[in-house]
């Protein structure tokens, strides 16, 4: 980062207008949202890329970058207009980004860890990148992945199955890594209370979300200024970061361009199983946390709440009843009292479509009132719930706890509760959450790459 001078807006105006470019990026953007960097920020959203005046539009307003989702839409610009994102979606790509600060020898050895790996669960048509500065993005198109997952269509299972995907490679490959991070000389940056995690060192990211961009092949990297090149896996030893100065690219490679049908079904029906793996592990160990809470002293803060806590709260269409229920129990057991819940629930119920009548409400409150044991709501997996109400949103937290108060006591412990506490440090563009403000500002900045 840093290392060269932007190149003066007419060459990269020129980079882009070539007609082998344009092409590449009108043939990946199709269905999928488009976003480009300007030099004071990004891009509206949602857009999209249709035809080579869009393009070249972006070009004269001076785009510098450009990102495109791994998700593709029956209509990238509905996307802010619907409620169920799952409705609109109509295939995801699995792009897997790795990152290495210290090494990009270090890098190079850890994309090749993907591919063995990948191509270890009967994967050939395998896309590689380089970033654009510290990585490389290996990539599998969503056709290799099997339509259904016994019952399930695949393009409801996104996130939880692209970051479920990445967290069994990440499993498969941590004690290969730990001797590639070890042998470059990186073991002290391993250290964790936990042990050694190689991920501090040269990471496979994993922080999936709703809407998850990557930098487009052949978009210019704006922090590093070179290009974010597609090479072949069998290139990557030999690959300089020099070969993608904007002077010497050329567009014989394509990223995301090749498949054969179900190839990646062995890689999706294993991560499912190690995802259900992992869920009973986490059941089992928060089985006593989820129902025993110990209420704290003082009430927990909204700005701690679950997203999925919080889309109740806006209101809702369906599922009124249910939603009263997990309120209630909710707000008792992250420490407020009835008369504060209950002036809580009626503003809310003003907000649903259409309000609860008023019996109901009351009937249901007087009945709380009763109950000496505090209570959580229903789990995130419980039938009926969360997922069936379409207000789980399965963020990074939500998918590690199993409980909406879980999630909040997580937040105070982690965050604090202190009133002057500033925003929580998401991502606006991946997701990715961040404890310190200098590490967000520094994703933030070269996010995408």
């Amino acid at each position: 980062m840093g290392e060269r001078e932007k190149p003066q807006d007419w060459k990269i105006r020129q980079y882009y207008e070539q007609e082998e470019i344009v092409e590449r990026f009108l043939e990946l953007g199709q269905y999928r949202e488009v976003v480009p960097t300007y030099e004071n920020g990004y891009g509206q959203r949602p857009d999209t890329l249709n035809f080579p005046g869009d393009f070249m539009q972006f070009v004269e307003d001076d785009a510098v970058a450009f990102h495109a989702s791994v998700e593709r839409w029956r209509n990238p610009l509905l996307i802010d207009s619907v409620s169920n994102l799952d409705d609109l979606r109509e295939a995801w790509d699995l792009v897997i980004d790795i990152d290495c600060d210290y090494s990009f020898e270090l890098a190079k050895d850890t994309a090749k860890l993907v591919i063995e790996e990948l191509r270890q669960h009967g994967i050939e048509n395998i896309s590689v990148k380089f970033s654009g500065n510290r990585g490389f993005h290996i990539g599998v198109r969503a056709e290799a992945f099997p339509e259904l997952i016994g019952d399930e269509d695949i393009t409801a299972l996104y996130p939880e199955l692209g970051r479920g995907i990445v967290d069994y490679i990440r499993e498969n490959l941590r004690d290969q890594l730990v001797e590639k991070v070890r042998s470059a000389g990186y073991e002290g940056e391993m250290q964790t209370d936990e042990g050694l995690d190689p991920y501090q060192v040269s990471d496979i990211e994993n922080d999936w979300g709703q809407r998850h961009l990557f930098r487009m092949p052949y978009s210019i990297h704006d922090g590093s200024w070179l290009v974010s090149l597609p090479i072949k896996p069998e290139e990557i030893d030999e690959f300089k970061k020099s070969d993608a100065e904007i002077d010497k690219v050329d567009f014989e490679t394509g990223f995301l361009d090749s498949f054969e049908d179900n190839e990646a079904t062995n890689l999706a029906v294993q991560a499912m199983d190690f995802l259900e793996e992992r869920r009973e592990e986490r059941r089992d160990k928060r089985i006593s946390e989820d129902r025993d809470f110990e209420r704290p002293d003082e009430a927990i803060d909204e700005k701690h709440f679950p997203p999925s806590i919080k889309n109740i709260l806006e209101g809702l269409e369906d599922g009124r009843k249910r939603g009263l229920f997990i309120l209630v129990n909710f707000y008792r057991c992250v420490g407020y009292g009835m008369d504060e819940i209950e002036a809580k629930i009626w503003e809310w119920n003003e907000r649903n479509d259409e309000a609860l009548r008023d019996s109901y409400v009351k009937g249901q409150l007087n009945w709380h009132r009763k109950q000496d044991e505090v209570v959580p709501p229903p789990n995130y997996s419980s039938n009926g719930y969360y997922k069936d109400m379409q207000v789980y949103e399965g963020d990074s937290l939500e998918e590690k706890v199993s409980n909406p108060v879980s999630y909040a006591f997580r937040k105070v412990k982690h965050r604090g509760d202190s009133d002057d506490e500033e925003e929580e440090l998401v991502c606006p563009y991946c997701g990715k959450e961040y404890e310190m403000e200098s590490y967000y500002k520094k994703h933030v900045q070269e996010c995408f790459e």
